[in-house]
């Protein structure tokens, strides 16, 4: 599916020479799919691209599972501490509301999950880098207006080196996702 939308909108890339490129990213795997037998699989130039240019990353329209929420800010948390640039990750999400038994009401538990998880990330001390979470207003210049839920909202996450004061030698902090 990614590859048919590179395909249709490969209109908008071509007069930067921009290229687009679809490649694996399991968040359940610690690692990146490298058999060259498997479809959109990363070769040594493609981890080493990755690890050397991102800047930008973007998850859209998947915080709907509370495992695949974890999974997706332990592999945002991986990535981030192996790129070599300070990196700004920009996510969607939408507040689903659901009637549960457990609470009898109508609930967004998904999304008190995923705001929970950016709550971690923002608060790790000790390490080399520093996550700064914040909304962002859609109230942007936009080429396509989304305006079928009203529940959506967009978060930017800013990947920086954290203030040498701050670190802590010997101690990692690792996410308790």
């Amino acid at each position: 599916m990614c590859q048919q939308n590179i395909a249709l909108n490969s209109h908008l890339t071509a007069p930067g020479d921009g290229v687009v490129k679809v490649r694996e990213l399991d968040w359940l795997k610690d690692g990146l799919c490298t058999d060259p037998k498997a479809p959109f699989s990363w070769s040594e130039e493609d981890i080493s691209d990755l690890y050397s240019h991102t800047t930008i990353l973007l998850a859209a329209e998947v915080f709907y599972d509370d495992d695949l929420t974890d999974a997706l800010f332990k592999t945002l948390y991986r990535l981030a501490h192996k790129l070599k640039n300070a990196c700004t990750a920009i996510l969607s999400v939408e507040k689903r509301l659901n009637f549960t038994l457990s609470h009898l009401d109508v609930t967004c538990e998904a999304y008190d999950h995923f705001r929970s998880c950016l709550r971690q990330l923002e608060q790790l001390e000790g390490g080399p880098l520093r996550f700064a979470v914040e909304p962002v207003d859609a109230a942007f210049p936009q080429h396509l207006v989304y305006e079928r839920i009203q529940q959506l909202e967009l978060w930017k996450v800013r990947v920086e080196p954290a203030p040498r004061h701050v670190a802590s030698p010997g101690r990692t902090p690792r996410l308790s996702l």
